[in-house]
C-alpha cells in the first residue's frame, strides 16, 4: 500500500582535533554532477536499504534487501550485497538475519558497524503488509551479522534516517503499521538503547512517508514525501528540526518551506559542505509497483536536482533518471554512490553510478579553526574562544555520545579537567547564542 525511502548516513570515527565554529553561508554557486555508470549489482534491485562506508581505508557500498523484477512479494529478498569501490566489483554477502524479506528499511554507519533499521514484510493475506521493529546489525570489519539490536519501540517503515555527530541515529516520521506516525525515535548504538526525541507537529505538513532526509550539524532536514491522506498525494516541504546537542532528544521544529521545484516522492539525500541537494524520485507517489497511487499509472521519474542552503536552487537535471532511493552514499570529495532503483519505464535497475560534484562552489561555509592545548590532555584541556563569544554552555562526551561533563563559561577560554577521564577520545559541544561548536581531543596519562 505504500512507498518508501532511506538516507544513508555515512559515518566514521572523527579525526579532527580541533575545534571548529561555522560561520554564515558564503555565495551561492550552481552545481552540476557528472554520473559514470560502474559495475551492475549481481541482480535488479530496489526498495532497498543503501548506504557506504569505509572499511581499513578502502571504500566500500551495502545493498539489504529489496524487490526484484516482477514487484511481487515472492520476490521480496533478504539478500545482501558489497560493492568494492577501488574494483568495481559487487560481492555476496550472508542474508540480512530476518524471517521474512524485507523492502522500505534504512540503513546507517556509525563505526565499524552498519545499522539496518525498520522496513515492512508483505503478506498474502491479512494485515498483508507489517512493519518491523528489527535492527539488524552488520560488523563491517568482517561482513558478519551480530546479534540483533533492541526492538524499535514504534515499527517503522518509510521513514527518514540520519545520523548525529557520529553517535546517535534518528529515525523520522514514517509508516507504521496503519499510519503514518509523528515519533522521532533515536537509537544510541553504543548502548543499543532508543528513546523518543520530540515528535514532529502531528500535522500532514510533517508527517511523511517516503521523504528523503539527512542531518547536518545539528539540524534535520527532510523534503517530500507523501502523506495519509486521499491517494497519498506527494509533498513539495522541506522541514527543519534543530536538535539541541546538550539535550539530543530535544529538537525545535522550524515552519516548512516549499520547493519550487515542486512534489517529491523517494528521493535520495545528499550533504554537499553545508547544504542538502535531493537527487531522484518522482513528482507523484506511488505504491511498491512503481504505480501510482492516484490511478494515473506507471510513475516516472523526476531530473531537477533541488538545493536547499539558506534558501532554494537548482543545480541542473540528473543524467539518469532514476527513482526509489533508499539512500545515495557518500565517499567523499564529492564522490557519491547510487546502486539500483527504478528507471522511466517502472523498470527494476541493476545499475551502479558514480555521482561526482563538478562545482566546489556551492555553499562552503565560513569556518574559523581555533587549537586546543595540550592534545593529548593529561590533567587540563584548554580551548580558547574567539573574542565576543559571550556566553557558552558545553557538554563532555565519550564516543560513544554519554556525556561525562558539562557546564558553562561567560570568559575567553574553557578548562576541562581530564585528570578523573580514562585514556580516550572525547568530543565536546558547545552551544553559544549564534550557533554551536565542536572540538574533539585525546586523553592520555
Amino acid at each position: 500500500m505504500r512507498g518508501t525511502v532511506s538516507c544513508g548516513m555515512i559515518s566514521t570515527a572523527r579525526k579532527a582535533l580541533t575545534l571548529l565554529a561555522i560561520g554564515a553561508f558564503a555565495p551561492a554557486a550552481q552545481a552540476q554532477f557528472t554520473w559514470t555508470q560502474l559495475a551492475d549489482i549481481p541482480v535488479p534491485t530496489t526498495n532497498h536499504a543503501f548506504c557506504t562506508a569505509q572499511v581499513g581505508g578502502a571504500w566500500y557500498g551495502y545493498v539489504f534487501g529489496g524487490i526484484g523484477t516482477g514487484f511481487s512479494a515472492n520476490e521480496i529478498t533478504l539478500n545482501a550485497y558489497r560493492y568494492d569501490v577501488a574494483f568495481d566489483t559487487w560481492s555476496t554477502l550472508p542474508d540480512v538475519p530476518d524471517s521474512l524479506g524485507m523492502i522500505a528499511s534504512a540503513a546507517s554507519v556509525v563505526g565499524d558497524t552498519a545499522y539496518v533499521i525498520g522496513g515492512y514484510h508483505v503478506l498474502n493475506g491479512p494485515p498483508y503488509e507489517i512493519s518491523s521493529n528489527r535492527v539488524h546489525r552488520l560488523d563491517l570489519s568482517t561482513n558478519t551479522w551480530l546479534s540483533g539490536g533492541s526492538s524499535v519501540p514504534v515499527p517503522v517503515d518509510d521513514h527518514v534516517q540520519a545520523v548525529w555527530r557520529d553517535s546517535l541515529i534518528y529515525v523520522v516520521t514514517g509508516w507504521s503499521n496503519t499510519a503514518n506516525v509523528a515519533n522521532v525515535q533515536v537509537y544510541n548504538p553504543g548502548t543499543d538503547q532508543w528513546a523518543q526525541a520530540t515528535p514532529v507537529p502531528n500535522t500532514n505538513d510533517f508527517k511523511a512517508f517516503g521523504a528523503g532526509g539527512t542531518i547536518i550539524g545539528d539540524t534535520i532536514y527532510y523534503y517530500g514525501g507523501a502523506v495519509s491522506t486521499g491517494n497519498f498525494p506527494a509533498q513539495d516541504k522541506l522541514r527543519f528540526g534543530v536538535i539541541d546537542p546538550l539535550d539530543p532528544l530535544s529538537i525545535v521544529w522550524q515552519p516548512v518551506e516549499i520547493c519550487p521545484s515542486g512534489a517529491r516522492y523517494r528521493p535520495g539525500a545528499i550533504n554537499i559542505d553545508s547544504s542538502v541537494a535531493w537527487i531522484g524520485g518522482s513528482a507523484t507517489s506511488y505504491n511498491f509497483n512503481a504505480v501510482a497511487y492516484n490511478g494515473s499509472g506507471v510513475v516516472a521519474p523526476a531530473t531537477s536536482i533541488p538545493i536547499w542552503s539558506s534558501g532554494w536552487e537548482n543545480a541542473g537535471t540528473a543524467d539518469v533518471p532514476i527513482m526509489d532511493i533508499r539512500g545515495i552514499g557518500a565517499l567523499g570529495n564529492g564522490q557519491y554512490l547510487i546502486a539500483g532503483g527504478i528507471g522511466t519505464q517502472g523498470e527494476v535497475q541493476n545499475g551502479t553510478w558514480l555521482i561526482e560534484r563538478s562545482s566546489s562552489g556551492i555553499h562552503s561555509a565560513a569556518t574559523l579553526i581555533l587549537q586546543g592545548s595540550p592534545n593529548p590532555a593529561d590533567l587540563i584541556f584548554t580551548l580558547q574562544l574567539p573574542a565576543g563569544t559571550g556566553a557558552v554552555r558545553y557538554s563532555v562526551r565519550d564516543l560513544l555520545g554519554r556525556e561525562v561533563q558539562h557546564g558553562s563559561s561567560t570568559g575567553d577560554r574553557i578548562e576541562y579537567d581530564t585528570s578523573a577521564l580514562p585514556d580516550a577520545t572525547y568530543s565536546v559541544h558547545l552551544v553559544t547564542a549564534t550557533g554551536t561548536m565542536t572540538s574533539v581531543f585525546m586523553v592520555v596519562h
